[in-house]
C-alpha cells in the first residue's frame, strides 16, 4: 500500500512539474515582453532591447509549450528528480532540480537555434530558466514539509526492522529517532540473540525473519552489522531471497572518522569513498576565485605596511626582508611559506628547528610586535594569488613537525586534504601557536567536513575582530 502511495506521489509531482514548466513557459514571456515594460516605464526608464511597436507574438510562444514540457519532461526524468526521496536531503534534490532545469535550458537553446521560422528571445528563456528553477524548488521544499509534518504525526510510515544490534545498530536507530520526518517506524530488531543495548522489542533470529516480515507487515529491512558480523550476510539474504520487501544495507564506517563519505559507482560497483576533500568540482573553482579577490584586495589596502614594514626591518636588524620556510601544504606537497623576517637570521643555528616559545629570546624587537599582530603573515597573501594556499585552511606546519605529529595525533594528515590557509577554523577559536594539537585537528577537520564559501567569510570575519592579535602568538 505505501509504495502505492510512494508511486501516486512521485507521478504528481511529475504532473505538477509538467504544470509548473508550461506556465512559467508562458509567464517568462509575459516578464520579458510586458511586465517589465510596464514597470519600467512607470518609474521613468526605457528598455532598448524591446520595442514596443515590434512585441513579438504571444501565439507562437503559446505553439511552443507542447514541445518545451515534453522535452522538460525527458530532462527531468534524466535528472533523476523522481527517485524515492525519502532518506535524501534538501540539497540533493535541489542539485537534481537545477541540472535538470539547466539542461533543459541548454536543449531549448539549441533547438531555437536551428528553428528558422521564428527567432525566440534568450532573455525570455532566461526568465524560463529562473522562474522554473525557483517553482519547482518552492513546491519540493512545501510537498517535503508537509510530509515531515504528517509522518510526524504518524501517517504515511514505513515499518521497518534492524538487522543487528551492535554499534552500527543503535547508531542507526539514533538517527531514526532524531529525524521523524522521514516516516520510518521501527518495528524491533532482529538477530541471533537478544541484548539490552537496543531499546526496541527483539523479533527473533535470521531465521525467522520471513514470519516476521508477513506477520508484522514490514516494509523494509536495514541490515546493521558490524564489520566483525559480516559473516551473517550470506544466512540474511536467503532467508529473505523470496520476500517482497526493501532491502537496506547499512556500511559499518561511520566509527571511524572520515570526510564527506559518498557512495560511488565503478562499472555498476558501488564504492564507498570515505575520505574525501569537500573542495573539487566547481567548489575548487569558486573558491579559487574567492581567494584571489580576497588576497587582491588584502594586498591593496595592506598597501602601508608593504611600504613600513620593510623599512623598520631594515633599520632594526640585519638580514633580508623576508623569510621564506618549508611548510606542508594540500595534499602533502610542500611549498615556500613568505613571511616578514622577524627573528635573528641565525635563530635555529644552534638548536635546529623549534617552535616559537613565550618571551623567545630568537625574535628581534620589531618582531615581537609583528607576530603578536600577525603583520609578519601578510606576505602569504602572495601565497595564495600563486596558488599553494588559500586564505582560509588549516595553518601549514613544517614537514620535519609533522613526522612526530602523525605519528603521535590520529588522522593529523587528514588538514591536508584542503590547502593551507592564513587563517582557519581552528586559529579563530583560539588554538594557534604552541596549543593542544588535538584541540586544532579536531577544529580541522569540522571545517573540512563543513567547509562553505559564506564558512570562509564567517571566518574572514573572526579574523578581524578576534584573531589577529592572539595571546598564543609567539
Amino acid at each position: 500500500m505505501l509504495k502505492k502511495r510512494a508511486q501516486v506521489i512521485l507521478t504528481l509531482l511529475f504532473l505538477a512539474d509538467v504544470l509548473i514548466v508550461g506556465s512559467c513557459w508562458n509567464l517568462a514571456y509575459f516578464v520579458r515582453f510586458h511586465w517589465l515594460n510596464l514597470t519600467y516605464s512607470l518609474f521613468g526608464f526605457s528598455i532598448p532591447a524591446v520595442d514596443f511597436a515590434h512585441i513579438p507574438p504571444y501565439k507562437e510562444y503559446f505553439n511552443a509549450t507542447g514541445v518545451v514540457v515534453v522535452v522538460a519532461a525527458i530532462c527531468n526524468i534524466y535528472g533523476k528528480m523522481y527517485n524515492p526521496k525519502r532518506v535524501s536531503q534538501y540539497r540533493g534534490e535541489l542539485r537534481a532540480i537545477v541540472k535538470s532545469n539547466v539542461f533543459l535550458f541548454i536543449v531549448l537553446l539549441g533547438l531555437t537555434f536551428y528553428y528558422r521560422r521564428f527567432s525566440y528571445s534568450r532573455v525570455q528563456s532566461v526568465y524560463f530558466l529562473i522562474l522554473t528553477i525557483g517553482s519547482i524548488s518552492a513546491l519540493r521544499i512545501s510537498v517535503r514539509l508537509f510530509l515531515s509534518y504528517m509522518r510526524k504525526r504518524g501517517k504515511n510510515l514505513r515499518r521497518i526492522i534492524i538487522i543487528g544490534k551492535d554499534r552500527t545498530a543503535r547508531a542507526f536507530f539514533k538517527r531514526i529517532k532524531e529525524n521523524r520526518g522521514l516516516g520510518f517506524q521501527v518495528i524491533g530488531y532482529v538477530y541471533d540473540h537478544k541484548t539490552d543495548d537496543l531499546s526496541i522489542p527483539y523479533l527473533g533470529n535470521f531465521e525467522d525473519m520471513p514470519e516476521i516480515i508477513r506477520q508484522q507487515e514490514i516494509d523494509q529491512a536495514f541490515v546493521c552489522l558490524d564489520s566483525n558480523q559480516q559473516s551473517h550476510l550470506k544466512r540474511i539474504n536467503d532467508n529473505l531471497a523470496e520476500q517482497f520487501i526493501d532491502l537496506h544495507i547499512v556500511p559499518d564506517i561511520y566509527h571511524t572518522l572520515n570526510i564527506n563519505p559518498e557512495i560511488l559507482d565503478l562499472d555498476g560497483m558501488p564504492v564507498i569513498a570515505l575520505r574525501q576533500s569537500s573542495v573539487e568540482g566547481w567548489n575548487r573553482v569558486f573558491k579559487r576565485i574567492f581567494d584571489l579577490i580576497g588576497a587582491s584586495v588584502a594586498v591593496v589596502l595592506l598597501l602601508p605596511v608593504w611600504l613600513v614594514i620593510p623599512i623598520l626591518i631594515k633599520l632594526t636588524s640585519k638580514g633580508p626582508v623576508f623569510y621564506t620556510q618549508e611548510r606542508m601544504g594540500m595534499d602533502g606537497k610542500s611549498f615556500k611559506m613568505i613571511k616578514f623576517r622577524s627573528m635573528r637570521i641565525d635563530a635555529e643555528a644552534q638548536t635546529g628547528a623549534v617552535w616559537a616559545k613565550k618571551d623567545d629570546d630568537r625574535r628581534t624587537a620589531l618582531g615581537k610586535f609583528m607576530r603578536k599582530t600577525s603583520l609578519d603573515e601578510v606576505p602569504q597573501f602572495f601565497n595564495v594569488l600563486q596558488g599553494s594556499m588559500s586564505m582560509v585552511g588549516p595553518r601549514p606546519e613544517r614537514p620535519v613537525f609533522i613526522e612526530d605529529f602523525k605519528k603521535e595525533i590520529p588522522n593529523y594528515m587528514l588538514r591536508h586534504k584542503m590547502k593551507a590557509g592564513i587563517t582557519g577554523w581552528a586559529q579563530v577559536n583560539g588554538w594557534r601557536g604552541n596549543t593542544s594539537l588535538e584541540k586544532r585537528i579536531e577544529h580541522d577537520i569540522y571545517y573540512l567536513t563543513n567547509w562553505s564559501i559564506l564558512f570562509d567569510l564567517k571566518i574572514i570575519v573572526m579574523t578581524i575582530f578576534t584573531g589577529i592579535i592572539n595571546p598564543n602568538a609567539y
